[in-house]
């Protein structure tokens, strides 16, 4: 082998050397970038499923206070009925007791005068229709209706 094959050969090998290494090197880089972009891409993964995660734990939260609240009004509601309902009857037995009174009174004085008449329908009818009186108090207002009214 002269120097000049020697030489060519040299080259090559050097060439030849220079572009493996740049394939390889090049090899190396793309699977550098797979492996950087397969790392993004599980971190994000990981990211969503951490917010998924947060926002499924917050919802969960969310919905105990709401079932609270809803217990806690159901309560009130309640307790407001109740409130109402003992409201209503000692309204209806007030009434009823002055229904009971007034009448007695106006029979007692044998007379009515015509605006204590309309104000005694007007709570009657109260008493009957609003509060759901039993008729404890018709008798008492059909003998009212018989008065003759004053002069």
């Amino acid at each position: 082998m002269g120097f000049s094959e020697f030489m060519i050969a040299l080259v090559l090998a050097v060439a030849g050397g220079a572009a493996g290494a740049a394939v390889i090197n090049g090899i190396n880089e793309r699977w550098k970038f797979k492996a950087s972009r397969k790392a993004a891409k599980e971190d994000r993964q990981e990211e969503k499923e951490d917010r998924t995660e947060k926002i499924e734990e917050k919802v969960k939260e969310l919905k105990e206070e709401e079932s609270a609240w809803k217990k806690e009004i159901e309560k009130k509601l309640k307790d407001l009925d109740t409130q109402n309902t003992a409201e209503n009857e000692a309204l209806r037995v007030i009434l009823l007791d002055r229904i009971r009174h007034l009448g007695q009174s106006y029979i007692a004085a044998g007379e009515i005068d015509f605006d204590d008449r309309r104000i005694f329908h007007m709570m009657h009818s109260v008493y009957h229709d609003g509060l759901g009186g039993n008729g404890d108090a018709d008798l008492v207002v059909e003998a009212v209706d018989e008065l003759p009214l004053k002069q």
